[in-house]
């Protein structure tokens, strides 16, 4: 088992495991929590840190899956969902990397379309492609060409236009049990609390949950995102309302997190929550849509509004913005 010390702002993470020793420090617990996961797996396989380096023609896909794992995703905003997804994909691709080819990434492709959506199918397959081009590329490892450029891609669904109706964010915040008025008291009020904010910042899930207090400027009208999904940082402004919600809480020492529930016991309890309230296809991530909508009015200027939003390419605002026909014909008068 992992041991985990916090010093200050940081955390110290120590892995004691068949003789061999590993420490590493990272910004939070979740990030120390991660790695000592994928370390541990490491270990109890029996494959060492320098083995793929030493023996790149030996390599398997599944070590290039572990490798990136353990070097590259911790990086990013999105860690926890690549870390699975990854353990996931090393347990399907366990031949040679001198067996991958274009025919085998296509026979992954076709069975997981049995069991998933085509969205989901090409998700994982940007996440194979970026492991093979850093394989390629910086790890030299033995590939002529990345075998995901070298078929057909799943045709992209329409991107999704569910947005989150007043009534339906009532319910799930008289579902989670919060009364939008006092300090969430355990979990569940946590996620409420958080489900407003997002309505009210267009930040995601996972940004939220990385938030800490030596970021939160009230009197400045704004909170600082030092890490993002696209790797960029974001100050994301605060309205009144958003500025409301974090007055009822006692802010906390630097480092410390504004909302203390670990990512994947949020996503659980939203679900149960969205279902007890009775309400179909609603997803956490909709609130961005509803928000960017909802508070496209305000900015105008839609160089603004990507700012807030985190959209450096405006062209995808278009993906989340869905105004209501009726509101575009009043302006028309």
């Amino acid at each position: 088992m992992a041991t985990f010390i916090q010093r200050g702002s940081s955390v110290r993470a120590m892995i004691r495991r068949r003789g061999q020793v590993l420490t590493k420090t990272f910004d939070s617990r979740a990030e120390a929590e991660r790695w000592a996961d994928i370390e541990e797996t490491r270990i109890l396989k029996g494959t060492t840190a320098a083995q793929i380096k030493q023996s790149p023609a030996s390599a398997t896909v599944s070590d290039l899956f572990d490798r990136y794992a353990r070097e590259v995703s911790p990086e990013k905003g999105g860690a926890r969902w690549e870390a699975i997804r990854l353990k996931a994909l090393a347990q399907a691709f366990p031949m040679p990397v001198t067996a991958l080819d274009g025919a085998v990434v296509a026979q992954w492709r076709d069975e997981r379309l049995q069991t998933v959506s085509a969205a989901t199918v090409n998700r994982e397959l940007n996440l194979i492609s970026a492991v093979l081009t850093r394989a390629i590329k910086e790890w030299r490892m033995p590939l002529a060409a990345n075998p995901v450029h070298l078929i057909q891609r799943p045709r992209q669904p329409a991107s999704r236009r569910r947005r989150v109706s007043p009534e339906e964010r009532a319910d799930i915040i008289k579902e989670l049990g919060w009364d939008g008025q006092q300090a969430p008291a355990d979990t569940r009020e946590w996620i409420a609390w958080s489900f407003c904010l997002a309505l009210e910042t267009m930040m995601r899930q996972g940004e939220i949950l990385r938030l800490t207090w030596q970021h939160v400027h009230l009197d400045r009208k704004f909170c600082h995102l030092p890490k993002t999904k696209n790797g960029h940082p974001r100050d994301v402004p605060l309205s009144s309302s958003a500025r409301a919600l974090f007055a009822m809480l006692t802010p906390g020492k630097p480092g410390q997190r504004v909302v203390p529930v670990a990512s994947g016991t949020f996503g659980a309890y939203f679900r149960e929550a969205v279902a007890g309230a009775g309400i179909e296809d609603l997803h956490f991530h909709d609130t961005r849509r509803e928000a960017l909508t909802t508070l496209a009015p305000k900015f105008g200027n839609p160089m603004d509004l990507g700012a807030a939003s985190g959209h450096r390419d405006h062209r995808s605002l278009r993906i989340y913005y869905e105004p209501n026909p009726t509101d575009l014909a009043d302006k028309l008068g």
